[in-house]
Formats: structure tokens, sequence, C-alpha cells
């Protein structure tokens, strides 16, 4: 983030902390899209989505006073919205579920409609199939593009746990790449 929009969210969470409830509003306005788009890429259910982006909003706004202005707004209120995420597929009992991430994760070639369409499944396959940290880890980094500094402060871990998550994750997905292509070459021979 740049530094004046740091700055200008230090402003704003200052008034908010000092009884200016009505500046909380620019940073809903600000980071609102970011945290949707972290939860859908998170979650299927498109209602969830709205709960998770409001509920998140709500706890930053009632946790304010415990934001300490050296840090990123960013950060702390995507770690409010990932905690959320897991309370409620721990109540529910649920797996977490993805959904396709974007276009980064896939080749720089141009593939047609269908070609993207079975890339999009093949990856939301392949994420399923990591485990629940893992996977947050994955998403964070490559689909909202969070530094690892980032991601350490999001999910409360050291650095060198989330580069290593990080591997880790990219290692299971590149086995199932090979897996799957060796299943293909051998459907292919039959």
């Amino acid at each position: 983030m740049e530094h004046d929009d740091r700055e200008k969210d230090s402003d704003l969470i200052r008034l908010v902390k000092g009884g200016r409830r009505e500046a909380f509003r620019p940073l809903v306005e600000r980071y609102w899209a970011r945290i949707k788009s972290l939860a859908r890429r998170v979650v299927k259910i498109p209602e969830l989505v709205e709960d998770i982006c409001q509920e998140t909003f709500l706890r930053a706004f009632e946790k304010i006073a415990s934001f300490d202005l050296n840090r990123e707004f960013a950060p702390w209120i995507s770690k409010i919205a990932i905690n959320l995420i897991g309370e409620h597929f721990r109540k529910a009992g649920q797996r977490l579920l993805l959904v396709p991430l974007d276009e980064r994760l896939f080749s720089n070639s141009f593939p047609g409609p269908s070609e993207e369409v079975m890339g999009r499944m093949f990856v939301d396959e392949c994420l399923e199939r990591l485990p629940v940290g893992y996977r947050i880890t994955f998403v964070l980094r490559h689909g909202m593009m969070f530094s690892y500094e980032e991601i350490a402060q999001v999910l409360d871990e050291p650095i060198g746990t989330v580069k290593v998550n990080l591997y880790r994750s990219r290692e299971l997905i590149r086995n199932f790449l090979i897996r799957s292509q060796g299943e293909k070459a051998s459907e292919g021979v039959k």
C-alpha cells in the first residue's frame, strides 16, 4: 500500500477512535471490494460472502480502539475476515470451499473459453485437495497478491512458516499435476 493511503487510513482511524463514527465510512468504501474479493475466493456461497463482509466491518469498528496505528489496516481487516470464515465453517461443521482464482494462476497463453473453464475447474480441484491452512496461505499470496510479511501478519505466523506453507502447497499442486498428467497419458494408451 502507498504511504499516503496508510497515512489517510491512520487519520481516519484516529478520528473514529476519537468518537467520529462517520470517519469509518471511507475505510469501508476503500476496503469493501478487497474483503469481498478475499471472501469470494475462499467460499462458494454468495450470501455468506456478503455476511462475512458485513460482519468483518462490524467487528473492525467494534475493535478499532485496539488497532495499532503503526500497522497497516489492510492486513488487520483481512485477518478479521479470515477468522470469521474459519469460525463459520467450524460452527457449521463444513469444510472450507474454494472458488477458482483469477487468470494470474494460469499460463501466459490465451486459452479459449472451454480451455479456460477446464483450467479453472482444475485449479479449483487442486486447491480443494490442499489442507485448509495451505489453501488460505496460497489464496492470500497468489489470489490477493499479499506480501510474505502481510500474510504472516494476517495469519499470525512467522514469515518462515508462511514460506514453508507456500512451498508445500506448490509442491502438492505440482505433484497433483504430475499425477493428473500421468493418468491422462495412461488413459490415452488404453
